[in-house]
């Protein structure tokens, strides 16, 4: 029997890759803020973020909302609350030190939640591949604020050795950006299938 082609996945098609994750002509995805996950919104490890041109590479830092200074993953002095964060994005703040509005909003994982974040970029040119890592991983799962990449989120923990091997990272200590575009046919809430996340670490990062 044929697989359903999600239509998340048909909307990927003819997508252009962006040079060194710059920002998209058409900007960040619009943050929805009722779709991300309570598991995260309660957590008080949240941050803004916007593209930053840096060293001839674009990034996107993350910002905490109240003082305008740099966020750490690894220091939760310099976290906030979902509320400040989202705050800071809506009203079109900037950092401290002036430059473009805050793009969007990131959590800060951390190994003490539990939860496992996983990164897909470039997924209109990895399609199967991709649509293979999200149903396996069968957790909360959304679109990059480019369109064109995916986050996961997992509960459970990961084994010692690599973080990233070509297009995908698997991660339990970094700031993912959060944008609430939701993979319609994934969980609404974050899920554990501590198998399958094994079996995508060894495969698509340990061994590639």
């Amino acid at each position: 029997m044929a697989v359903t082609q999600p239509r998340w996945l048909q909307a990927l098609e003819q997508k252009p890759r962006a040079p060194q994750k710059a920002p998209p002509p058409q900007g960040a995805l619009r943050v929805k803020p009722h779709a991300i996950p309570q598991e995260l919104r309660l957590h008080d490890a949240w941050a803004v973020w916007h593209w930053e041109r840096e060293h001839d590479r674009w990034s996107k830092p993350p910002y905490n909302p109240t003082t305008g200074q740099r966020a750490e993953p690894g220091d939760p002095s310099t976290w906030s609350s979902f509320e400040d964060a989202l705050r800071a994005y809506r009203d079109g703040l900037t950092p401290a030190d002036g430059g473009r509005p805050y793009d969007g909003i990131s959590f800060a994982l951390n190994y003490r939640f539990g939860l496992v974040g996983v990164d897909l970029d470039h997924v209109s040119e990895h399609q199967a591949d991709a649509a293979r890592i999200v149903r396996a991983l069968d957790s909360y799962s959304e679109l990059s604020p480019s369109g064109d990449g995916i986050r996961i989120f997992c509960k459970g923990t990961l084994p010692e050795g690599r973080r990233r091997r070509d297009w995908v990272e698997m991660t339990t200590r970094r700031f993912l950006s959060v944008t609430g575009h939701h993979l319609d046919a994934t969980p609404e809430t974050i899920t554990a299938h501590p198998t399958a996340l094994y079996g995508v670490w060894a495969r698509s990062v340990q061994h590639g």
